[in-house]
């Protein structure tokens, strides 16, 4: 769902449920990264502040209400509060209940721009299960990191999803795209980059297969796009390509000659 979010977390909401109630029969849903919204001034901490809400708030319970209703799976980025911080969070949803949530590990300071002034990053990687499919979960700047993708392919992911509000830039529409196609064609899955459709970013959401080649571009705009995943195709890319079972351990050390 590549959502053009507004300042208006109420406004944001309401195209969140119109979203879900236009979509097609399917199992899961993912909505972009800063879906409860971002200002045209960008994000400050007192924006946060007013919008952040629990796991269980009353943004998350009106989407797991729909999910409920239409039996299905949802990703739905959040600004979350707990215990006095306020992180960026993915929250996990399925057929009504809210299994919990994703915190963006790697927080976006690069490009002169301060995320961790906004977030307490997360710290733990995670998975779920949905139908008969794993799947791991990173967001936006999480997936220049391999080593997080990667260690949630060698624990089970066989999709990977990246919720992203990708900065407009010079060329930063092609490292999106590389970074998607690699971390796909190195880990032999799926990845699902789910793009911010506001001025301020690319869109651009993109679906690539286990062997590295693209199978949806969504470009810009506020657009719906579907795509079928085939656990077969997964089995088969790492049978012709078993660079999984090939890889050596993390704990390496590099020879100095």
């Amino acid at each position: 769902m590549q959502l053009a979010v507004t300042e208006s977390k109420k406004q944001n909401l309401e195209r969140v449920v119109s979203a879900i109630e236009r979509s097609e029969a399917c199992d899961l849903l993912v909505f972009p990264e800063y879906c409860m919204g971002y200002p045209s001034r960008g994000l400050s901490r007192q924006y946060l502040e007013d919008l952040a809400e629990p796991l269980n708030g009353e943004f998350v319970n009106k989407v797991a209400e729909l999910s409920e209703k239409n039996q299905i799976g949802i990703v739905l980025p959040i600004f979350e509060r707990s215990n006095g911080d306020i992180f960026n969070t993915a929250a996990i949803i399925d057929q009504g209940r809210i299994r919990g949530g994703y915190r963006k590990i790697h927080l976006f300071d690069a490009f002169g721009y301060r995320e961790s002034d906004l977030f307490r990053a997360g710290s733990n990687p995670v998975l779920f299960r949905l139908r008969d499919l794993t799947l791991g979960i990173v967001i936006c700047y999480d997936i220049r990191f391999p080593e997080l993708v990667k260690d949630e392919v060698m624990s089970g992911a066989r999709v990977v999803i990246v919720p992203s509000a990708w900065f407009r830039g010079p060329l930063k529409e092609e490292q999106w795209q590389t970074l998607l196609t690699a971390r796909a064609h190195e880990n032999t899955s799926y990845v699902i980059g789910v793009g911010n459709a506001h001025e301020a970013f690319v869109g651009r959401s993109i679906a690539v297969d286990p062997q590295g080649v693209k199978i949806m571009d969504l470009g810009a705009g506020d657009r719906m796009g579907f795509c079928r995943i085939d656990n077969a195709r997964v089995t088969e890319a790492r049978e012709k390509l078993p660079v999984l079972r090939q890889s050596k351990p993390p704990s390496l050390h590099c020879q100095i000659l």
